[in-house]
C-alpha cells in the first residue's frame, strides 16, 4: 500500500470575499507536505500530529496559535489522537498556554494510562514535557477577535443571554482542524485540534478531544475526522459510525455521505462536515455546511487544497477518488 493524507481547516460558512484564501489553502497544503514528510520512515500517526501541529502553528484557523477565546477573553484548546492500529488514544480539553495541543494529546497517548486529561493537569503534563508556551495574539489579530466579540454579543439572538446553552444550527465560520493518514503498511490513524466554539463559556469543550466523536481510527476500517458543531457530533457519535459503516465494507464516499446525513436529520444542516479513508485507503468528504478546507495528498502522488463549496462537493469528491486510483 502506498500512503496518503486527508486534512481539514474546517467545515462552515468559508463566504467568497470575506476569507483569506491566499494564506488559508498554502497553510493547508503545507500541512499536507509536513504529514508526507513524516509518512518516510514514519507511522500514520506521525504524520496526523506534523499536519495538525502545522495547521495550529499558521494562524489561519481557530486552533492552535490562530485559536478564538471564550467568552472571558482566555484562549482554551481541545485536541485528539488515534492510533488505529493499537486502539490507543489520547486528548486534551480546555488547555491554556500550549502551542500545540495535538502534541499534548501524543504525550497523554503514549505516555499516560489516560486517555482524556483536562484543564490544569494538562497543563502540568505539558510542563513536564517541555511543550508549554504563552499564546498571544498581535495586534491585528486581536483587533480582529475584539471586532468579532462585539458582534457576537450585540447579535439578537445571543445564546448566553437567552439560554446558558450552544445553538444547534446556524451557519458558522470554519473552526476545528484535522487530518487522517494511511501509512505504507496500511495503518491508520486520526487527529482533530480545536479552539471551540467562538466565545464559548469558560471550560466549554466539545467533540474534538473525545474519541469517537471528534475522531476515530481503527485497524482494517479506516479513520476519520470531522468539524463543526462539537455539541451536535458528540449526540451523534459522528466519528464511530462513519468508521463503523466502513468496517461493515461501506466505500469512505458512502459512509461519509450517509453519516453526514443521518446527522443532519436530528440536528440540522449547517452542523458538521466529515473527512474519511477507508480499509483501502479510499478517500470521502461530506458536510452540511457552505463549505469545507480540504487538503490531500500521497506517495507519489500530486498534492492539493482548496476550499470546497457546497455546491461543488460531489464534483471534488469525484476528483478526489480519481486522484487516488489513479496512483
Amino acid at each position: 500500500m502506498k500512503g496518503r493524507i486527508l486534512v481539514h481547516g474546517g467545515a462552515g460558512s468559508w463566504e467568497e470575499g470575506k476569507i483569506r484564501e491566499g494564506e488559508v489553502i498554502p497553510a493547508l497544503a503545507t500541512a499536507v507536505e509536513a504529514a508526507l514528510a513524516a509518512l518516510k520512515g514514519g507511522s500514520a500517526v506521525d504524520a496526523v500530529v506534523e499536519a495538525v501541529a502545522s495547521i495550529e502553528g499558521s494562524g489561519e484557523f481557530n486552533a492552535g496559535r490562530g485559536a478564538l477565546p471564550n467568552l472571558d477573553g482566555v484562549i482554551e484548546l481541545d485536541a485528539g489522537l488515534m492510533d488505529g492500529e493499537s486502539l490507543r488514544a489520547g486528548g486534551v480539553a480546555a488547555v491554556r498556554s500550549v502551542p500545540h495541543p495535538i502534541r499534548l494529546a501524543r504525550i497523554v497517548m503514549d505516555k499516560t494510562e489516560n486517555v482524556l486529561v483536562v484543564g490544569v493537569g494538562a497543563e502540568r503534563l505539558a510542563g513536564a514535557f517541555g511543550i508549554s508556551g504563552e499564546l498571544h495574539p498581535d495586534a491585528t489579530r486581536r483587533e480582529e477577535i475584539e471586532k468579532k466579540r462585539r458582534e457576537y454579543l450585540e447579535a439578537p439572538d445571543h445564546r448566553w443571554v437567552r439560554e446558558l446553552g450552544p445553538s444547534l444550527t446556524g451557519t458558522r465560520e470554519g473552526d476545528t482542524v484535522g487530518a487522517i493518514a494511511m501509512d505504507d503498511e496500511g495503518r491508520f490513524a486520526a487527529a482533530t485540534s480545536t479552539g471551540g466554539l467562538s466565545f464559548k463559556i469558560p471550560g466549554r469543550v466539545g467533540d474534538s478531544p473525545v474519541v469517537g466523536h471528534g475522531f476515530y481510527a481503527m485497524r482494517g476500517a479506516g479513520a476519520a475526522s470531522t468539524s463543526g458543531v462539537g455539541e451536535a457530533i458528540a449526540m451523534y457519535g459522528l466519528s464511530l459510525r462513519a468508521v463503523g459503516l466502513m468496517a461493515e465494507g461501506i466505500e469512505a464516499p458512502a459512509a461519509a455521505s450517509e453519516s453526514i446525513s443521518g446527522l443532519t436529520r436530528l440536528f440540522g444542516p449547517d452542523t458538521a462536515g466529515i473527512i474519511l479513508l477507508d480499509g483501502h485507503g479510499l478517500p470521502g468528504i461530506s458536510f452540511n455546511t457552505r463549505g469545507m478546507a480540504i487538503g490531500y495528498g500521497g506517495t507519489g502522488m500530486e498534492t492539493g487544497a482548496r476550499i470546497v463549496r457546497k455546491k461543488n462537493q460531489e464534483e471534488f469528491s469525484d476528483l478526489l477518488r480519481g486522484k487516488i486510483r489513479q496512483k
